[in-house]
């Protein structure tokens, strides 16, 4: 069956004036063949070959001046090239996890080029999971490359090599998680409790949170912070506070219960002489921090605003 040769010169780019002389034959002959009209452009077919044979182009360029160029050699019989990537720290493809704040890795891109014929190396990221990429590094010149993550998710890399004739070969793909550094197993039920003020001056509200379980990958939990934010609906007054719980010893779990006690600074401001009328516009929310800088932002079981009518109901 007879076959078509498509060609590709990468090189010189032929301007007005300028043309190719081309000869091609059998690799087992001695009698070259001359294609004409000399192509006059940089990729051209050469009609008609056998299909059961190997052929070898010779290709001059010849410039307007009638100057010819040394011949460069094609083959219809190229070994074709091949790319790997991986770690190069331990030469593997395995996908990796990172559980600290920032993850920095570098790659090792390997190619086999027998002819000589690679013209562009491509680097390429996807942050979707492989659905789509992008180009990270144009022409990559060097046989590594370097780069971090930071975001929770999952970054891919591949390689894309193109030859003079068009050919584009893939890499193998290598996979870096950015894991979530803080797994939280239970979210605790916040309470804000609210109760008269007393003969002993105490103030007329406290925060409360309880069944808390987290569980820090690679990492210690140093703190615990509770950010509560609402409104009075019977004063029209807002309420906004941070509590903090320090982990005494740093440690990589926690099963936590916490109680504020000094909740409400201004207890004639949220009821005065007045019942509790509730509350809405309500923002609470549960930050916990680990030693490796991760901040995990946490959403309450449930958030309860119960009513006592002293201070000594409240604490139990």
């Amino acid at each position: 069956m007879p076959l078509n040769w498509n060609i590709t010169v990468g090189s010189p780019i032929l301007t007005q004036g300028m043309s190719f002389f081309v000869r091609y034959r059998k690799k087992t002959e001695q009698t070259w063949t001359n294609f004409l009209p000399n192509p006059a452009t940089n990729t051209f077919t050469i009609p008609n070959l056998s299909d059961k044979d190997d052929y070898e182009v010779e290709i001059s360029t010849v410039c307007k001046s009638g100057d010819i160029s040394l011949p460069v050699y094609y083959s219809s019989a190229l070994i074709d090239p091949t790319v790997v990537i991986r770690w190069m720290d331990n030469q593997g493809s395995e996908e990796r996890t990172c559980t600290q704040n920032v993850c920095n890795f570098i790659i090792e891109i390997v190619k086999t080029d027998q002819d000589n014929v690679i013209t562009e190396t491509k680097v390429l990221k996807s942050s979707d999971n492989g659905q789509t990429w992008s180009t990270f590094i144009a022409n990559q010149l060097g046989n590594s490359l370097s780069d971090s993550v930071s975001s929770i998710g999952t970054s891919k890399y591949k390689v894309v090599v193109s030859d003079s004739f068009g050919n584009t070969y893939e890499s193998n793909i290598l996979s870096y998680k950015r894991a979530d550094v803080v797994e939280v197993e239970a979210a605790p039920n916040v309470y804000i409790t609210i109760y008269k003020p007393d003969s002993g001056s105490h103030y007329v509200g406290q925060l409360k949170f309880d069944g808390l379980i987290a569980v820090a990958n690679g990492s210690n939990i140093v703190k615990v912070e509770l950010y509560v934010r609402f409104r009075s609906i019977g004063a029209g007054i807002w309420f906004e506070r941070t509590e903090t719980h320090t982990v005494t010893n740093p440690q990589p779990s926690i099963s936590l219960n916490r109680q504020f006690v000094y909740g409400f600074k201004e207890p004639s401001k949220y009821i005065g002489t007045r019942d509790w009328n509730g509350a809405d516009s309500v923002n609470v929310q549960l930050k916990i921090y680990t030693s490796s800088g991760e901040v995990k932002i946490v959403s309450p079981n449930s958030v309860a605003f119960p009513w006592y009518g002293n201070y000594n109901q409240a604490i139990t």
